[in-house]
């Protein structure tokens, strides 16, 4: 009824649902401002089972001619018809065995109402109401004019629940597009707003991708258990197709482009890991990113702005991420090289990875520096221990550019304690994997060690007085537990101790 309604070109129609408690009968009303029938229509096509103008009318909806026919399956007492059209105005009473009468009105009137009338108790009523809701909301809701239940819209916007989605309207058709967690995702079919059909997965679905399409070039079945699958339906598959690589794309980087640029928080995380794993999943299942998608800065960086896919595919060559803000990822944002703001495994980094094919590392477990310790170059006391070190090393055939006092303990260190660090040049950023590099060997180059003055131990000779009194002492212990990162043997042990004692015997003689 509601589509024999839009189809006559009412923009409003008025569904009623009402109760006399007294007579027992309910009463169903459906009120529209259509363009009505005269008598030739109420003869030849209002009484006749599938009799229909509307075939190959794609601005109808109705296709099969029983629309008003369908009154009589609720098994209703009367059906009580008025409508106006051209200056006539007709009643047409239908009895319960379906015969009817035409009552010629004199009272002018506009569009068509029917009034249904059954015998029904209290529950009856209720049941027959609560269906009658539930009927409207799953056909019409998304219906192109204004329908009202008992003074209550139906009325909603065309949409699909889902983290992102995309809207693509052409003429007489308008798909909206959006993401979902699995393969096998939920998709309706509309003509002008109403329900064609509704299915989860099916003939030729893209994966992870739910839809809802109204165009007026889709059929229903006769039985309304499908969409006609035809060279139609096979445009409006197109135009999900179109809207899913296009504007759902593009939405998707835009989003993760504002989670990217705001305040962190856990629910925009969450929302995040979601966009990013959508995005790969599209991205396996061969969907091309539309250049705009390129340019829109997405991946959040510590410390800095959010980078787009063509500034990261220029790190290719050295990628890094990390959660944790650091002098290691500073000093790499300062050299041109921004540091992702993710975790090794999360979405970020996956979909990084995805679209560059490059694995990141975590910076600040791959990386370590030292800093400056304060006031060590103005201290006596690690002057002479330094030296004292470095004498050890020089003396066990250690390849020494030099010896320096820093700080390994600041946020993410992965080094902190560790009593020493070697490095290639004195204040680099170098690679954990050769922080505990020692060269000895011919070809090896020389590298300077970095003490630490944060460590447990090299606080402990300090405060005790062990580095200014026995600075050799000292420093065979540091250089020991150095050592012990290798592989330390009874005989290079024995070997420090003499160079220590001998080292202090000459101190205390000079």
């Amino acid at each position: 009824m509601i589509q024999n309604s839009i189809d006559a070109g009412s923009l409003e129609i008025e569904i009623c649902v009402e109760h006399d408690v007294a007579e027992s009968v309910m009463t169903i009303e459906i009120i529209d401002n259509g363009e009505g029938m005269d008598r030739e229509i109420i003869d030849t096509r209002l009484t006749r089972l599938f009799s229909s103008a509307k075939d190959g009318d794609y601005t109808k909806i109705g296709r099969f001619g029983i629309g008003f026919v369908s009154v009589f399956a609720i098994d209703p007492d009367v059906v009580c018809v008025d409508t106006a059209r051209a200056g006539q105005h007709w009643r047409i009473l239908f009895r319960r065995d379906r015969s009817f009468e035409r009552i010629l009105l004199d009272a002018p009137g506009e569009g068509t109402t029917v009034r249904i009338y059954c015998k029904a108790d209290e529950p009856a009523y209720e049941a027959a109401r609560i269906r009658a809701l539930a009927t409207l909301r799953y056909w019409c809701r998304y219906a192109h004019v204004e329908i009202r239940f008992n003074g209550e819209s139906m009325s909603e916007r065309l949409g699909v629940d889902s983290i992102c989605s995309a809207r693509l309207e052409e003429e007489g058709s308008e798909v909206v597009v959006g993401l979902w967690p699995e393969a096998e995702a939920p998709r309706g079919y509309y003509h002008g707003g109403l329900t064609l059909h509704e299915e989860v997965g099916g003939e030729g679905s893209i994966p992870y991708l739910t839809f809802k399409i109204d165009s007026r070039f889709l059929e229903h079945t006769l039985t309304r258990d499908n969409v006609i699958r035809d060279e139609n339906y096979a445009k409006a598959m197109a135009l999900v197709e179109r809207a899913a690589s296009g504007p759902l794309l593009v939405a998707l980087f835009a989003q993760l482009g504002q989670i990217a640029a705001g305040v962190r928080a856990q629910r925009d995380e969450d929302q995040q890991t979601a966009l990013c794993e959508a995005a790969i999943r599209h991205l396996n299942c061969g969907a091309q990113l539309p250049g705009e998608c390129r340019t829109l800065p997405v991946f959040p960086t510590l410390g800095g702005a959010p980078i787009s896919i063509s500034e990261l595919e220029t790190l290719q060559g050295e990628l890094h991420c990390d959660r944790i803000r650091s002098p290691v990822t500073d000093r790499l944002a300062s050299r041109g090289r921004p540091v992702l703001d993710a975790a090794i495994g999360d979405g970020i980094y996956r979909l990084a990875e995805a679209i560059t094919g490059v694995r990141a590392s975590s910076a600040n477990t791959a990386l370590c520096l030292a800093a400056a310790a304060p006031n060590a170059a103005e201290d006596q006391r690690w002057h002479d221990f330094a030296n004292a070190v470095r004498g050890l090393l020089l003396a066990d055939g250690v390849k020494l550019g030099g010896i320096a006092i820093g700080d390994l303990d600041y946020p993410g260190s992965p080094v902190a304690l560790r009593v020493a660090i070697s490095q290639r040049k004195l204040g680099e950023l170098t690679p954990v994997l050769e922080a505990s590099r020692l060269g000895r060997s011919l070809f090896s180059s020389a590298r300077f060690v970095v003490l630490n003055a944060g460590h447990a131990l090299l606080k402990s000779l300090l405060i005790g007085g062990v580095v200014a009194a026995e600075p050799e002492l000292a420093a065979y212990l540091v250089t020991k537990l150095l050592y012990l990162r290798e592989e330390l043997s009874p005989e290079r042990d024995g070997h420090l101790a003499r160079r220590a004692m001998e080292g202090r015997c000459r101190r205390l003689t000079s």
